[in-house]
């Protein structure tokens, strides 16, 4: 799987011609899963041209939407002992009866847009033996889509932009492939997990290219409980079914959307250049040449530099001018920081995105490392995280490494949806803006920085939304940049630190992303939030400061009070440790206030 993976362009304004089945096993058409896979199937069914459809199994309702909607029905399949379909089965079936060449597997809750056909029409053409799979975007759905609205997609479009979560790597909702592909499975219970990952690795051990088709089709999964499943989540992930899913697979590589051997990319970014570079310049005339050659010596083509000026008095424009063409200059009056990079990101043609403060430089060969991350995981990467040297007077004081702490998370199942607003106190310590190559895509997809918040908040903030919409990262072992000085807490007074967290914590708990389980814990992450800056403020000398946060932090806390006595004294006492801080002397009883 270490091989280079191979990108191919998609164009958009294809008119398909080609022929397709499509085949599912619908559960029954009951209450909210009833309405969520007539959504579903009825949006196969507007497809052009249209596909052939069937449906397999007899569950409740099946035959009559098969009925209705002029589909196909597949009836008699085999199930296990409890009663469940299976894959073997289904995938035989559908060969010998399917009338086109071209099949795709699809779960029954998965609505398809007018960008599917074009895509497969696409990669079948260029292609002889493929399996396609991609990401998908989550979404609560609580009423019947009215597909007599010519508007319905597009409505859905917006949906998603507000309140979608694009899935992790591992889910897998659907495969196309061509006939005589995957006609013979093991004996997978549907619904369970871990067959998904084997049509990914056999694809992969038979020498089918795999293409990760993430980022030009967008499938919405309508999302829902287990309800029809007696242990429910639990179950379906964790049963008996679920390990016999399991043992099926043991000794065969499980792949997912990263692993494909190829990927995907809109046509509409073909002639654009492959990085943008936004440098924001605030009267570092004197460090701006250091921070341009170390971009122009940086071993790719295509890169767009554009260097947004907050109203220097310095000798800014005379150093720029020896640049030439080599770059785009746009002065500003003084609006700042985080509005300068909103000005860069309104310009910026790259597919990436990178953001830099007129300061800072890039080490030797960084860009081509980050962009290797992003195609070593076939387009199934929103950003790359890595480290960063601080320098003063010509000189190495420290490095910073995240990758021990941020790794974890970003390799977590669903990615960076373990990015969360408790990470707060950690996240302002870990990350350097300019150590974060993004898809610049999806910075404009959700508005780019908030400028009411200071450039290192603004920065958190940008991260946590991309997060609450899915977005996955990884993080590199080396550090890519060069900053002159501590971009964290030297450069916060402790009110401005205060009123960015403050602010945060309100965007954070306000967006249409937020799970239902989260809400309940704002209070735990206002308390966990002031304990750390009474602990900042202790290290500042100001210990009437210090007692001002915790006697807030009293209101939030989830401890009896004399808990909350002694969870204080424990967090300082490990906040001190965690930052090299002097050793926290106050014992509990002179914390009580």
């Amino acid at each position: 799987m270490g091989t280079k993976k191979r990108h191919f362009w998609i164009f958009d304004n294809i008119q398909p011609t080609v022929n397709l089945t499509i085949f599912a096993v619908p559960k029954s058409f009951v209450g909210s899963v009833g309405m969520i896979q007539r959504n579903a199937i009825t949006s196969w069914t507007k497809l052009v041209p249209r596909p052939e459809i069937i449906l397999l199994g007899d569950e409740k309702g099946t035959a009559e939407v098969a009925s209705q909607l002029n589909l196909r029905h597949i009836r008699n399949i085999q199930v296990n002992e409890l009663g469940t379909p299976l894959l073997n089965d289904i995938f035989s079936q559908v060969h010998n009866h399917a009338s086109h060449g071209v099949l795709t597997y699809i779960n029954s809750d998965i609505i398809l847009t007018r960008d599917f056909l074009p895509t497969v029409q696409q990669v079948n053409a260029n292609y002889p033996q493929f399996l396609m799979v991609g990401r998908r975007w989550n979404l609560d759905i609580h009423q019947p889509v009215n597909f007599d609205n010519p508007n319905w997609e597009q409505e859905l479009h917006d949906e998603i932009n507000i309140a979608g979560i694009f899935s992790g790597i591992g889910a897998l909702d659907y495969f196309v492939f061509p006939k005589p592909l995957f006609k013979q499975l093991p004996a997978f219970a549907i619904g369970r997990p871990g067959w998904d990952n084997w049509m990914v690795g056999e694809a992969l051990k038979q020498g089918y290219p795999v293409i990760n088709a993430s980022q030009t089709i967008t499938i919405i999964h309508q999302n829902h409980d287990y309800g029809h499943l007696r242990g429910n989540r639990i179950e379906a992930f964790h049963g008996r079914e679920a390990k016999q899913n399991q043992s099926l697979l043991q000794g065969h590589f499980a792949g997912n959307s990263a692993d494909a051997t190829d990927y995907l990319i809109p046509a509409t970014v073909a002639n654009s250049p492959q990085v943008s570079i936004i440098v924001c310049s605030d009267n570092d005339g004197s460090t701006l040449p250091t921070t341009l050659d170390s971009i122009l010596n940086q071993n790719i083509d295509g890169c767009e530099i554009i260097v947004i000026d907050n109203g220097s008095t310095d000798n800014t424009p005379e150093v720029l001018e020896g640049y030439g063409k080599s770059l785009q200059y746009v002065g500003q009056c003084g609006e700042g920081i985080v509005a300068a990079r909103n000005r860069g990101l309104e310009m910026a043609r790259g597919e990436f995105i990178l953001f830099l403060d007129g300061g800072s430089t890039l080490l030797p060969n960084s860009l081509s490392d980050q962009i290797d991350a992003f195609e070593n995981r076939a387009g199934s990467l929103e950003m790359v995280f890595s480290g960063w040297e601080i320098w003063e007077e010509n000189q190495l004081i420290s490095e910073v490494q995240p990758y021990d702490n941020l790794a974890p998370i970003l390799q977590g199942r669903d990615g960076l949806h373990g990015f969360h607003i408790w990470m707060l106190t950690d996240l302002l310590r870990l990350v350097e803006t300019g150590a974060i190559l993004f898809r610049n895509s999806w910075v404009k997809r959700w508005g780019g920085f908030d400028s009411g918040l200071s450039p290192y908040a603004a920065t958190i903030d940008l991260l946590l939304n991309l997060a609450s919409h899915g977005a996955a990262g990884i993080c590199l072992r080396k550090p890519t940049i060069r900053v002159s000085t501590d971009y964290s807490f030297k450069q916060y007074t402790i009110a401005i630190l205060t009123s960015d967290c403050n602010q945060l914590i309100e965007n954070y708990f306000s967006r249409p992303t937020l799970r239902d389980w989260m809400r309940p814990l704002q209070p735990l992450c206002r308390y966990q939030v002031l304990v750390w800056l009474a602990a900042l403020t202790y290290h500042t000398q100001d210990q009437h400061q210090m007692l001002q946060f915790l006697r807030q932090s009293r209101n939030y806390s989830p401890y009896p009070p004399q808990q909350t006595i002694n969870n204080w004294y424990q967090s300082l006492t490990r906040i001190s440790r965690a930052y090299n801080y002097p050793p926290f002397q106050l014992s509990p009883d002179d914390l009580k206030c």
